[in-house]
C-alpha cells in the first residue's frame, strides 16, 4: 500500500492482494472490473511492489498507443505519492518506428513501412553514419556525437517519466533519435508500456528483451482490456493475398525484370497472372456460386466469403502450369530470393526496402504448409467484388499466446471479460490460472438499463415489419430531442448507421450533432469527441452517432456531464460468415460451446463496453436504451436490465430522481 496514490475504492485493495499472490506464486491472473473501477492503477501498484522487490521487470502491453499514456500518468502519480526518495521507478513508452522515427514521421512512404522495412531503413541509415559518410540518419548521427546532450535529455526524462508522444517531441527539439534514446534507457526500466505486438511477435519479442537485457523467467506481463487479445492473435497469425497485391507483383515485376522460375517453368509475371485468374476463379466458384451453365451470379452482398478446400489453390496453380508440387515449391524459393534482390536495389535507391513478390513467396509458404487443425483458409469477396482474395485465418489465439509461459506470471484485465474461462481456455492458460470477477464498485441506483420490447434489428423482423426502422429512428429522435443532456447512440456498424442517417434521421436531430466517419484519424476523432465532451457543458448538451466495438467505444472516458444517455441501436452479433462459422465449429470441437464463445460473449462484451462509458465515478449516473427485444438474452451479463414500453416517460423519471 505504500506506493498506492490515491483513496481505495471498493475491491482495489482485494485486487492488488491477488496479484501479489499470484505473482509470487509465478501464476497467471484473469479478472474482469468494470469500466471506471481502477484497474490501470491497481496493476501497475501491485506489480511495481512486486518487480522492485524481485528484481523483475514489467511489460505493460496495451492495444493502442492512446492507452499507453495513462499507464506513464499513473506511475507519475506513484513516484510523486512517495515520501522516500524512489527514483529507480523508472519507466518508459515503447512505440514502433513508424511513430518513434522521426525520418519517418517526416517521410509519407517510410511512414507506410512495415516493421521489417523500417528496421532495415533504419540499419542501412545508421550504417551511413558510422561509416563515416555524410549522409544518414541526422538524429542518430547527434545520438553519436553530442554524448553530453544525450545524458542530459536522459536524466530529463527520468525525471519526468514523458509520455511516448511527449518524448518524442523533446528528441525533434534536440535533433535526436527517440528510437535510440529508448533503447538506451530500456535497461533502467522497471516498467515498459508497448503495443500489444513487442510481445506477440517473434523478431519483435526477442529484440525488446535484449534491450531490456533480462531472462524471460524475471519478466512480469500485463494485458490491459484483454478481451481484444484473442482477436487480435487471430489476426497477427492469419495471412492473405489479395487482388490488388497480385497486380502489384505483375508490376514489379515488369520494372526489375522478369526472369524464370524453378529452371524455366515459367516467367515472374505469367506465375502472377495464373495466380490472378485463379483467385478470381476461386471466388465465382465458391463465393459466387458460379458453375458451368448458371445464368445468375449471386448478390455479393448475400455472401462475401466461403470455406475453400485445403490444397484447392496450389492444385489449380499446377495443373494450369503443368508443374509437380517439388517444382511449386522451387518456384516459392525462386520468389522470395527474387524479392530480396528487389528489396536491396531499393534500398539502395533510397527507397522502402519493399517488395511484392517477397511478400508473395513468403505467403505461398506459409500457405502450403500450414497446419489445418488451427487454420480455415476462406476465399473472399472484398472491394464489392474489386479485390477478391484468399486468407489462411487462424481460428486457435493460444498459438500465439503460448509464450506467455516463458514469463514469470501474467496479469490480464478488461471491464467485459465473462466468461472467464473461455478467455482462459481461448489463450491456452494453465487450468491453474485464478479467474476473478470483481462486481462494480459505483451504487447500483446510479444506472438506469433499459430495453425497447416493440424493436429489433434482426434481418427477418425487418423484412417483415416495414415500420421498425421509422419506430428505431422514431426512439432514437425523441431521445436524442427530449432531454437536454449529452446523448450519444451507438450503432452496431456504419452500415446500419447510413441505413438510418439516410432517411433524413440527422436533420430531425434539434440539438447539435456530431458523427463520426469510417476512416477518421485518430487526430481528427479525439478532436470530435472533445468537441462533444465540452457539449456537455452546455445548457442544451449534444449528440453523438457512433459505432459499438469502435475507438470511441473502449477506453475513452465520457465521466459527469460529459455523457449522460446513451442509445445502442440493435444487438452487435458477428456478421454471419464463412468466417464466423469456421470459428465456431472449432469452439464446438475444441469445448463444446461454439455459440457460447464466439457469439454470445463477444456480443455481451461489445454491450458492455459500450454501455461502460456511463458510469466513471462514484458521482456519476446515466441511462442506457438497448433498442431490441433480444436484450434478455444477454440479462446473465447485464443483470439490471429491465424492460420498457414508454422508454422516454422512464428516462424522465430516471433523471428527475
Amino acid at each position: 500500500m505504500e506506493f498506492f496514490p490515491y483513496k481505495l475504492r471498493k475491491n482495489q485493495e482485494q485486487i492488488m492482494s491477488t496479484i501479489l499472490r499470484v505473482l509470487e506464486d509465478g501464476k497467471d491472473f484473469v479478472f474482469e472490473s468494470g469500466t471506471g473501477s481502477g484497474k490501470t492503477i491497481c496493476a501497475v501498484t501491485a506489480a511495481l511492489s512486486f518487480a522492485v522487490s524481485h528484481q523483475k521487470k514489467i511489460i505493460y502491453t496495451t492495444r493502442t498507443n492512446a492507452q499507453q499514456r495513462q499507464v506513464i500518468l499513473e506511475l507519475r502519480g506513484i513516484r510523486s505519492h512517495l515520501k522516500t526518495n524512489h527514483s529507480n521507478l523508472f519507466g518508459l513508452g515503447m512505440q514502433g518506428r513508424g511513430n518513434m522515427c522521426l525520418l519517418a514521421r517526416n517521410d509519407p512512404e517510410f511512414a507506410s513501412g512495415s516493421a521489417e522495412e523500417l528496421s532495415k531503413v533504419c540499419a542501412a541509415e545508421k550504417k551511413k553514419v558510422t561509416s563515416g559518410k555524410k549522409k544518414g540518419c541526422p538524429y542518430y548521427r547527434t545520438f553519436l556525437s553530442e554524448k553530453d546532450r544525450v545524458d542530459a535529455v536522459k536524466q530529463q526524462v527520468k525525471e519526468t517519466l514523458p509520455t511516448a508522444e511527449e518524448l518524442i517531441d523533446l528528441c525533434e527539439k534536440q535533433k535526436l533519435c527517440p528510437y535510440e534514446l529508448n533503447k538506451e534507457l530500456i535497461p533502467e526500466a522497471t516498467l515498459i508500456v508497448v503495443p500489444y505486438i513487442y510481445v506477440f511477435d517473434t523478431m519483435i519479442r526477442n529484440m525488446l528483451l535484449d534491450w531490456c537485457a533480462v531472462g524471460d523467467e524475471d519478466v512480469v506481463v500485463i494485458v490491459d482490456e484483454a478481451h481484444n487479445l484473442p482477436d487480435y492473435l487471430r489476426d497477427l497469425f492469419s495471412a492473405y493475398l489479395s487482388y490488388w497485391m497480385l497486380t502489384s507483383c505483375v508490376q514489379e515485376a515488369e520494372k526489375y525484370g522478369d526472369p524464370s522460375l524453378a529452371d524455366g517453368t515459367c516467367t515472374v509475371s505469367v506465375f502472377c497472372k495464373h495466380l490472378l485468374e485463379i483467385l478470381q476463379d476461386l471466388r465465382d466458384t465458391y463465393v459466387y456460386q458460379l458453375t458451368e451453365g448458371a445464368l445468375q451470379i449471386r448478390n455479393h452482398k448475400e455472401q462475401q466469403d466461403a470455406f475453400l478446400p485445403s490444397h484447392e489453390m496450389e492444385t489449380e496453380l499446377m495443373a494450369r502450369l503443368k508443374i509437380t508440387s517439388r517444382t511449386l515449391r522451387d518456384c516459392v524459393k525462386d520468389l522470395i530470393a527474387y524479392g530480396e534482390k528487389i528489396q536491396e536495389y531499393r534500398q539502395k535507391e533510397g527507397s522502402l526496402p519493399r517488395s511484392y513478390l517477397h511478400k508473395l513467396g513468403v505467403f505461398l509458404e506459409f500457405w502450403t504448409t500450414v497446419e489445418m487443425d488451427q487454420y480455415i483458409k476462406l476465399v473472399v469477396d472484398d472491394s464489392n467484388g474489386r479485390n477478391p482474395r484468399i486468407e489462411a485465418y487462424c481460428v486457435d489465439p493460444s498459438l500465439g499466446a503460448r509464450v506467455l509461459e516463458q514469463f514469470h506470471g501474467s496479469i490480464h484485465m478488461s471491464g467485459t471479460l465473462e466468461p472467464l474461462e473461455e478467455y482462459r481456455d481461448s489463450l491456452g492458460l494453465s487450468r491453474h490460472t485464478e479467474l476473478v470477477t470483481y462486481l462494480s464498485p459505483f451504487p447500483k441506483e446510479n444506472r438506469l438499463l433499459l430495453y425497447a420490447k416493440d424493436v429489433s434489428t434482426k434481418y427477418s423482423d425487418l423484412q417483415q415489419d416495414i415500420t421498425m426502422i421509422e419506430r428505431m429512428t422514431s426512439h432514437i429522435r425523441d431521445v436524442c430531442n427530449q432531454f437536454p443532456r449529452n446523448t450519444m447512440v451507438f450503432f452496431p456498424s456504419f452500415n446500419t448507421m447510413k441505413l438510418f442517417t439516410k432517411n433524413g434521421l440527422c436533420n430531425d436531430i434539434n440539438r447539435c450533432l456530431y458523427v463520426e466517419e469510417q476512416g477518421m484519424s485518430q487526430a481528427e476523432l479525439m478532436t470530435l469527441v472533445e468537441d462533444f465532451k465540452q457539449s456537455g457543458h452546455q445548457e442544451q448538451g449534444a449528440a453523438l452517432f457512433s459505432v459499438i466495438g469502435g475507438r470511441i467505444s473502449e477506453g475513452m472516458d465520457f465521466p459527469d456531464e460529459q455523457l449522460e444517455i446513451a442509445v445502442l441501436v440493435g444487438i452487435p452479433y458477428p456478421k454471419p460468415s464463412a468466417r464466423q462459422r469456421g470459428l465456431q465449429r472449432y469452439y464446438d470441437m475444441k469445448f463444446g460451446k461454439g455459440w457460447e464463445y464466439t457469439v454470445k460473449a463477444p456480443t455481451a462484451r461489445k454491450l458492455l463496453q459500450s454501455i461502460g462509458r456511463l458510469i466513471r465515478t462514484e458521482q456519476d449516473r446515466g441511462v442506457a436504451v438497448i433498442l431490441d427485444k433480444r436484450a434478455v438474452r444477454f440479462q446473465q451479463y447485464l443483470t439490471d436490465l429491465k424492460p420498457t414500453s414508454k422508454p422516454l416517460e422512464d428516462i424522465h423519471h430516471f433523471l428527475q430522481q
